[in-house]
């Protein structure tokens, strides 16, 4: 099986984009990435929302929406993130050699390059080993945006903040993946087709 996921905070109240232009963001690119998979029956989209159950402009995906709680575990946000990933692993009972592909759900997919590689090829994670700041590949950094990976990997993955030379989540993610992932099964995506709304600074940038 293959599980979309989709990453979401709706109200979340950092960064500088507006609550309603967030919004509009999610809309443009959730919509985005639900044409490209219209009918396949080879995948099942989840979307994930960290801020508690209530009625959000989610609910009109017409997809499963799972909503947690987790917004507040951390001042990091992607362990409050990795948190919502484990939470539909496990209320799913998603299986340890299933696919997932995670999208960050501001971030919009181009095209369905992407999800034609991870649904058509052999591989155990497709991930793009790039840098946002110096727009260069590094071969310990890459793109939390958009990934797949098997699920038995996600479960064992947990983020360190305590270590002051692993600060970086894209940093832990891309050495994790190098560590666990036999190189021979890792797919290093060239092109993701994606484009990415940083909600630190609004910069938008094509990877």
């Amino acid at each position: 099986m293959i599980y979309l996921i989709i990453t979401t905070c709706v109200d979340n109240k950092y960064g500088l984009i507006g609550i309603e232009d967030r919004k509009k963001r999610y809309i443009d690119c959730i919509g985005s990435v639900l044409g490209f998979i219209k009918n396949n029956p080879l995948v099942t989209t989840i979307i994930v929302e960290n801020s508690g159950k209530r009625k959000t402009i989610l609910d009109d995906f017409g997809c499963d929406i799972l909503y947690t709680n987790n917004n507040g575990i951390s001042k990091e946000k992607a362990i409050n993130e990795i948190q919502d990933i484990k939470d539909v692993i496990y209320t799913y009972n998603i299986k340890d050699d299933d696919m997932i592909i995670k999208l960050t759900g501001r971030y919009k997919v181009l095209d369905d390059s992407f999800l034609k590689q991870v649904i058509n090829t052999d591989y155990d994670a497709f991930v793009k080993f790039f840098n946002v700041c110096t727009l260069e590949y590094l071969e310990n950094d890459c793109i939390l945006g958009l990934f797949a990976v098997k699920c038995k990997y996600l479960k064992e993955f947990n983020y360190d903040f305590m270590n002051k030379f692993e600060t970086s989540p894209e940093y832990q993610f891309a050495r994790f993946i190098r560590k666990t992932v036999d190189p021979s099964r890792i797919m290093e995506i060239k092109q993701l087709n994606l484009e990415c709304c940083f909600g630190d600074d609004l910069r938008v940038l094509l990877v």
